[in-house]
């Protein structure tokens, strides 16, 4: 397998912090928002993908209205990416996250957290979301 490394340009942020409507185009709107980073790849795929999932559930799950804001908060210390995605779920609290969070073989959805779970280093939920962290190798 080819490994690709990257250097990160000085004027590269190492944090963001953005908002975003909970709309179908809000998960491309976070990949897009990441790039800014610039990560080393592979990183930066894991890290879209999984951004990605963490949003789309926000969007689909968290039961936000149209003037509600889904938050992301990324830090990147040049070897480990934390993110974190935070819906404001209103006291309604997250779904619980216990045994095995596989989905049935030949669902259609339910693979998010299942991919986060997989490709993250690190993952959890927090009063309003859920974040990851990736260690760049």
């Amino acid at each position: 397998m080819a490994r690709h490394h990257q250097q990160t340009a000085p004027d590269t942020p190492r944090r963001l912090d953005f908002s975003l409507r909970p709309t179908w185009t809000a998960p491309t709107k976070a990949r897009r928002a990441l790039s800014q980073l610039r990560l080393p790849l592979p990183l930066a795929f894991d890290a879209q993908l999984l951004v990605s999932e963490l949003v789309s559930n926000s969007v689909r799950h968290a039961g936000l209205g149209r003037d509600d804001l889904i938050r992301v908060t990324v830090d990147w210390s040049g070897g480990r990416l934390r993110v974190h995605v935070r819906d404001g779920r209103r006291g309604m609290g997250l779904a619980g996250v216990s045994g095995s969070i596989r989905p049935a073989p030949g669902a259609e959805s339910g693979w998010g957290l299942y991919l986060v779970d997989r490709v993250a280093s690190r993952w959890g939920t927090s009063a309003h979301g859920y974040w990851f962290e990736l260690h760049q190798d």
